[in-house]
């Protein structure tokens, strides 16, 4: 692994805080097309897509309650109560995050408040095919639950079949609306609807560049979560650190091998990123991934080596990963410098992969740097707020004219009107 020594200003930051994927033309264009065409055509044109590109042989898309059960009961038993354990730790780190309406009283007996409400119906994209992502359903679904959403809806390509571990997911959280259909034209049909099948509110999940794209474009017609880019790893290590623990968990985020993840480590001791490099070459070495990982290595796979911490803090800062782990001898000191961060993991056993399964916070995070302005998903995320203005008679009384001299200056006769007639 490539050992490089940097500054804040090193054109290998600027590097890798500029890595993207840009889907190609004529991806949108076909994107475009699925959408247009589910949304004049509903549920023949989201058949005909599912039958075409996700593996659909039926004449339905939806899974009955049958096929679910018998599907879930193929997941093994350990699976079973580890899926259990995941989705109550989920669920009791995310009630924490409620949110409650509440009211002020103000001069004049004027009443000011926000309203808390859930969003009614929200569809989950699962990816399938050769994935297997029980821990998509936990994560997206259970905040879901936890804010009040009263129906949740699942896609998820065909190919392959319903996946007992997923199925036995879906069947422990008690969603009954599931069907077989991925890509651009799940997007659609749950922006749009079709027969048989009413939109949602929002869309949330993870998905292939078509689905994304998708997203992309139905938003503001619905929600979405975020647009996810490839996963991103950034180890803090010092001559404290275990090297294997170390290479271990940058090889985690590598494996996902789009080849565009990145999987950093960043170090003030030139020795422990010597040894560092040394264990991820003897793990990729002996690893069934080594193709997949040498690709992502190659890329975006560093080991930047910092004359002191202040250096380290603000490179960590401006890339802003997905996942951020402090591994060094002060690692609750060091971890409190970071701003930008999805998820901060502190201290030698605190291995990212203990939060994509069984933590409780939420592995969906903000991927490319937008962990500068956005949040891990949430209950939040489900929630309305509605503003609440109760005025009094004597509060207007008092108010009318300021209120009417603002709208005259911003030309709007009729919004001055509308307060000058309760003098």
């Amino acid at each position: 692994m490539e050992i490089v020594k940097v500054t804040p200003k090193s054109k290998e930051i600027e590097r890798i805080c500029s890595r993207s994927v840009a889907p190609s033309r004529e991806i949108y264009d076909k994107v475009l097309g699925i959408l247009d065409d589910v949304r004049t055509n509903g549920m023949a044109a989201a058949l005909k897509y599912a039958k075409q590109f996700d593996g659909l042989t039926g004449a339905s898309l939806k899974i009955s309650q049958k096929a679910i059960d018998s599907a879930a009961a193929k997941a093994p038993e350990s699976l079973q109560s580890a899926i259990r354990t995941a989705i109550r730790n989920v669920r009791d780190f995310h009630k924490h995050q409620m949110e409650k309406t509440w009211n002020i009283k103000a001069n004049d007996g004027v009443v000011l408040g926000q309203r808390i409400r859930p969003m009614r119906r929200v569809g989950l994209y699962v990816p399938g095919g050769a994935g297997v992502y029980p821990s998509t359903v936990i994560m997206n679904a259970v905040p879901a639950l936890v804010a009040g959403v009263s129906e949740i809806v699942v896609v998820t390509p065909a190919k392959g079949g319903l996946n007992p571990a997923v199925a036995f997911t879906v069947k422990e959280l008690g969603i009954k609306e599931v069907y077989h259909i991925g890509g651009a034209q799940a997007v659609a049909m749950l922006a749009y609807g079709v027969k048989g099948v009413e939109r949602v509110d929002k869309i949330v999940g993870p998905g292939n560049v078509f689905a994304a794209v998708a997203k992309k474009e139905v938003f503001g017609i619905v929600d979405i979560d975020m647009i996810a880019g490839p996963s991103e790893v950034l180890v803090m290590a010092d001559d404290t650190s275990d090297p294997d623990f170390v290479a271990a968990d940058l090889l985690a985020q590598a494996e996902h091998g789009s080849g565009f993840e990145a999987a950093i480590c960043i170090t003030d001791s030139l020795a422990a990123a010597r040894d560092i490099s040394a264990c991820v070459e003897a793990q990729v070495e002996n690893s069934p991934k080594r193709e997949k990982l040498e690709k992502v290595l190659e890329n975006f796979g560093r080991i930047l080596v910092v004359k002191n911490w202040d250096d380290g803090v603000a490179i960590a800062n401006a890339i802003a990963p997905e996942h951020l782990e402090v591994m060094t001898r002060d690692a609750d000191s060091l971890a409190e410098r970071i701003d930008n961060a999805g998820a901060v993991f502190i201290g030698p056993w605190s291995s990212e992969p203990v939060g994509d399964y069984f933590a409780g916070p939420n592995h969906v995070l903000p991927t490319n740097g937008t962990a500068r302005f956005s949040s891990p998903l949430g209950v939040y995320d489900f929630l309305k707020r509605m503003s609440v203005i109760r005025y009094s008679q004597k509060a207007i009384l008092k108010n009318a004219k300021p209120i009417a001299e603002v709208a005259m200056a911003e030309g709007f006769f009729h919004h001055a009107q509308a307060v000058l007639k309760r003098l």
